[in-house]
């Protein structure tokens, strides 16, 4: 394989948040980044919550009042989760202020350029683990000797001593390469919708029913009177989904659009989170239920120890990587108890409800560990 100069210490594939808040912190610290991006968006139809204890990350950053700008603060929590009575949890019991309801599109743009500016190097392509010859995707492969090879689109190929996966739950990169465990999947079916109150919304509701349940928030943008309405539950994606429950109902005042916008949430992590000149962070690391609003606050809070954990091992220190996976482990743990905990709390007996209430025994899903 012919190398063109493209040299870097660190590749990170993916240009979501978690992929480059990891090349900022690696950028700060003097590594030379290159931030492979497919300019692909994924997120136009859905918009998502930023959790308050992101905000001292941001700030860190040098973007929380550009985030904040282009951000819906939302001021209350309420939700119809044990039964018909509306629960409320004002944001005020944060230290930090209220969470944000955030456009996805616009904050990956915003922590690329973040990127950008501290030094990393980025190019367009996407990347998949050892192999591959099309030449419309960008390629990663583990030559002999110890470092990896990228190709992007334009057939450049880059080389680097370590390579940082970035790229959500597909793990594009480290599927083939580092053992996944798969606690749970949903299926959600998202829309925007039109309130029945123009009058801005700056609250999330969270209703059950019984073989799920809904979530609509403030949908950031120029159309602020609009809200991000999410369907949680074993869809099909070609079943006719049922009317929303009564609160939901009352919120939108109107029949959602007729066409959704289809994803799975996978529930898991990766374990380990590292192997010897690889990374993983964000979803790739530790995905979580949508329920609990994370996964944003996770890429950006496992960014900083990641960063460390790659550059110890481009000098052969194990250790950080070491403590880097406790803290994947720590959140995994954590949000699963969480989960369990509020899944629970409804009491319902439906067939949904107690398949996603059955403790998890052990790993769902686990791929082979193979170390290069």
């Amino acid at each position: 394989m012919t190398v063109r100069p493209s040299t870097a210490d660190v590749v990170v594939v993916g240009g979501g948040p978690a992929g480059s808040a990891v090349a900022w912190h690696l950028a700060t610290a003097g590594a030379a980044v290159t931030l492979v991006h497919d300019h692909r968006d994924r997120w136009r139809p859905v918009g998502q919550q930023l959790s308050a204890a992101a905000r001292p990350l941001l700030q860190t950053m040098g973007v929380l009042d550009a985030v904040t700008a282009e951000s819906v603060p939302v001021h209350e929590a309420r939700s119809a989760w044990v039964g018909p009575e509306i629960d409320s949890r004002p944001a005020i019991i944060s230290p930090y202020g209220p969470p944000l309801a955030v456009e996805r599109p616009r904050l990956d743009v915003l922590l690329r350029t973040t990127a950008q500016d501290a030094g990393a190097h980025l190019v367009r392509g996407h990347a998949r683990a050892f192999g591959g010859t099309h030449r419309d995707k960008a390629t990663a492969q583990r030559p002999a000797g110890d470092s990896w090879i990228v190709e992007d689109t334009s057939g450049t190929h880059h080389r680097a001593g370590l390579l940082v996966d970035a790229t959500g739950s597909s793990r594009a990169v480290s599927r083939t390469v580092l053992p996944w465990t798969c606690h749970d999947r949903l299926r959600c079916a998202v829309w925007k919708a039109t309130p029945a109150d123009p009058a801005p919304q700056a609250w999330s509701l969270v209703e059950a029913v019984p073989d799920g349940w809904w979530y609509t928030a403030p949908a950031p943008g120029a159309e602020v009177d609009r809200l991000t309405v999410m369907r949680v539950g074993d869809l099909s994606g070609t079943n006719e989904i049922p009317g929303p429950p009564v609160h939901t109902a009352r919120r939108l005042g109107r029949p959602l659009p007729t066409a959704a916008d289809y994803r799975i949430a996978t529930i898991g992590h990766a374990s380990p989170p590292w192997a010897p000149r690889l990374i993983t962070v964000g979803d790739a690391a530790v995905a979580v239920d949508p329920l609990s609003s994370s996964g944003l606050h996770n890429a950006l809070r496992l960014a900083e120890p990641a960063a460390a954990a790659a550059l110890a091992l481009l000098d052969g220190d194990t250790g950080p990587a070491h403590r880097y996976a406790q803290k994947v482990h720590a959140i995994a743990d954590d949000h699963l108890n969480q989960r369990r905990h509020y899944l629970k709390l409804t009491g319902a007996s439906d067939p949904f409800w107690t398949r996603h209430n059955r403790p998890v025994a052990g790993p769902g899903v686990l791929h082979p560990v193979r170390h290069r």
